[in-house]
């Protein structure tokens, strides 16, 4: 498994530590760095690259467009070219922020969204494939379901978990008891480790692709929930029949996989 690691520098973690620590965040300073936030600072909870419109942005003054870039650049790109998240914006035909049709790497080649929901296209590896696909030998592919970037998926979940938290409260956003997660999710320290589960109901999910999900579908299917327990908060997303949830605090232990068998269940242990 293959783990993206972006490290901070001990400066500026020492530097944003002490920002949190030294300082009350005032109404127009971003909920991540404590900086200045521009006014004009667009951030989507639900990346646009799976679906978030602008019914899934912040309003202007939460996050400064530094972080805005930081996340987009570092975190967002690498987490949505990963699986769980590239196969649903494939079959959607999801593009990129910049309107690019996504693409998948095969072992039969390289898939390519047409942008048309439920169509796609394939670049075959080599001629002897090609053949096969045209003369119906190959009918078949397998994706292998594993994340590339657990690391990147992690950040950006926490990330998404606190800017919910932003759109209904600025206050709560910059209490202190969210401190590790800011700080993991944009100056995450050498080291520093999290968690992320993900609940699948295959049969379901796999039973809707078939018989054909739109856009609206999809849009109607995406959930984004702050969960209280008697410690600690947790920020849940479903994606239809998929639910990813990961902790807001540093100190929560992950559940005990003896409950919770695979493939059904899965847990991600991450470490930057």
């Amino acid at each position: 498994m293959r783990i993206y690691c972006n490290c901070a520098s001990d400066k500026e973690i020492g530097e944003a530590k002490e920002q949190y620590s030294n300082c009350s965040l005032n109404e127009m300073n971003c909920i991540f760095c404590n900086n200045k936030a521009d006014e004009a600072s667009l951030s989507h909870i639900l990346p646009a690259s799976l679906g978030g419109e602008q019914w899934a942005c912040l309003p202007d003054g939460i996050v400064c467009s530094r972080c805005n870039q930081y996340f987009g650049e570092k975190v967002e790109s690498l987490a949505l070219g990963s699986f769980p998240f590239l196969p649903f914006r494939l079959l959607l035909g999801i593009p990129t922020k910049k309107g690019h049709a996504p693409m998948m790497q095969t072992h039969l080649g390289t898939l390519r969204s047409s942008l048309n929901n439920g169509q796609i296209g394939i670049d075959p590896l080599s001629p002897k494939i090609q053949t096969a696909i045209e003369s119906g030998h190959i009918t078949q592919l397998r994706i292998l379901a594993e994340p590339t970037e657990p690391l990147a998926i992690c950040r950006m979940l926490v990330k998404m978990g606190l800017e919910v938290i932003a759109a209904d409260s600025l206050d709560d956003a910059r209490d202190k008891r969210f401190d590790s997660a800011r700080i993991f999710a944009r100056f995450p320290a050498r080291g520093a480790e999290w968690w992320w589960f993900m609940s699948t109901n295959h049969e379901l999910l796999f039973s809707k692709f078939r018989h054909g999900i739109t856009i609206e579908d999809w849009v109607n299917g995406v959930s984004l929930s702050i969960h209280q327990f008697d410690q600690f908060e947790a920020f849940r997303l479903q994606l239809l029949d998929m639910v990813i949830f990961t902790p807001l605090d540093t100190r929560v232990m992950p559940p005990d996989m003896n409950e919770f068998p695979e493939p059904e269940y899965r847990l991600f242990h991450v470490k930057n």
